[in-house]
C-alpha cells in the first residue's frame, strides 16, 4: 500500500524549499515527505531507526539519488549532521508501515506478539513491561503516557492475569483492558488505543528523547532555516510547543505559526491518520 504522508503540502510550503537547500528528514518512514522534498532541493539527509525499510520506501530511495538514508534514531542527530543545514522535518509517532505489520506488535487490532520496538535492536519490549513492571509503575506509565483514567484498574488486572499466565500477545492484553473498562464501544476502543500508545512510548523512550533532538536540530539550522514538526497526540505536541516556544523566548527561533496547522477536511477523510496531526514551524534567527 502506498504511504500517505501527513500534512505534506503544508510542510513543503512551511519549509520554503529551493533547489540549493539541504533538508534533514529525521523520521524517514515510508519516504513520503523525503521524496516530495527531494524533488525540490539539492539533498535530503534522512534518518530512521527501523532497519526494515518497506518496499515502497526502497523505491523512493532508488528514484531519488539525492536522498541519503542513515539507520539511526534522531537522538543521534548531532552525531550524524556535522554542519549547519537549511531545514528539518520530524513526523513523529509510529508509521503506518509499522502498524500494519502484525509481527511488530504495535496494534491491538491484530493478533501479534507484544513487541513495539521501532528499532528491533533494542532490548526492551512491551511484553517485558507488562510482565515485569510493578503494578504501581504500570499504572503510572499508562496514566502518564496514555492519559488513561482507568490506569490503576488496568494495571491491577494485568498483574492479576500475569500471575496465572505470562502475557505475550496483543490479544491477551486487549482482553485484559476490555475486562477492566466499561462503557460504550467507542470509549472502550479509546482505552485500548491509549494503553497501547503508552506502552509504545515507554518501549521507545519517545518523550524523553524528543526535546533534546529538537534542540539539536535548532542548533544545527542555518540562519533563516526552518524546522517542521508533526505530532499526533497531546503529549508530543505539548513538548514540541514548549521546546519551540523556549527557543523563541531565547531569541534563537521565530515561531512561524503561533497555533498548529491541522489537516484539511479532505485530507482527514482520505487519510484517517491525519485527523489528530498538528504541524508546528519555527525559523532560525
Amino acid at each position: 500500500m502506498e504511504h500517505l504522508p501527513v500534512l505534506l503540502a503544508e510542510t513543503i510550503a512551511g519549509l520554503r524549499l529551493r533547489q540549493d537547500l539541504t533538508i534533514v528528514d529525521c523520521t524517514f518512514g515510508g519516504g513520503g515527505h523525503a521524496a516530495a522534498i527531494a524533488r525540490q532541493v539539492h539533498q535530503v539527509i534522512a534518518l530512521d531507526q527501523d532497519g526494515n525499510v518497506p518496499a515502497y520506501a526502497q523505491t523512493v530511495l532508488a528514484a531519488q539519488p539525492n536522498i541519503k538514508l542513515f539507520r539511526a534514531n534522531f537522538a543521534r542527530l548531532a552525531e550524524i549532521i556535522s554542519e549547519p543545514v537549511d531545514g528539518f522535518v520530524f513526523d513523529l509517532g509510529v508509521s503506518s508501515f509499522q502498524l500494519d505489520l502484525p509481527e511488530r506488535g504495535f496494534s491491538w487490532r491484530q493478533e501479534c506478539a507484544l513487541d513495539m520496538r521501532m528499532d528491533t535492536r533494542g532490548a526492551l519490549t512491551a511484553a517485558d513491561i507488562v510482565n515485569q513492571y510493578s503494578e504501581e509503575d504500570l499504572a503510572d506509565l499508562i496514566y502518564n503516557y496514555g492519559e488513561e483514567r482507568h490506569a490503576r484498574r488496568i494495571a491491577r488486572q494485568i498483574c492479576t492475569q500475569r500471575r496465572r499466565d505470562k502475557i505475550q500477545t496483543s490479544a491477551q492484553l486487549k482482553t485484559i483492558i476490555l475486562r477492566s473498562v466499561s462503557g460504550k464501544h467507542a470509549a472502550r476502543t479509546a482505552s485500548l488505543s491509549r494503553v497501547f500508545q503508552a506502552l509504545r512510548i515507554a518501549v521507545n523512550d519517545e518523550l524523553n528523547i524528543l526535546s533534546p533532538a529538537l534542540n539539536a536540530a535548532i542548533n544545527l539550522l542555518k540562519p533563516g532555516g526552518r524546522i517542521a514538526v508533526i505530532s499526533f497526540h497531546s503529549l508530543e505536541d505539548r513538548l514540541v510547543k514548549n521546546t519551540l516556544r523556549s527557543a523563541a523566548q531565547n531569541n534563537v527561533l521565530t515561531l512561524v505559526n503561533k497555533k498548529p496547522l491541522t489537516a484539511s477536511a479532505a485530507e482527514r477523510q482520505n487519510n484517517p491518520r491525519a485527523r489528530s496531526a498538528k504541524l508546528r514551524l519555527g525559523e532560525k534567527i
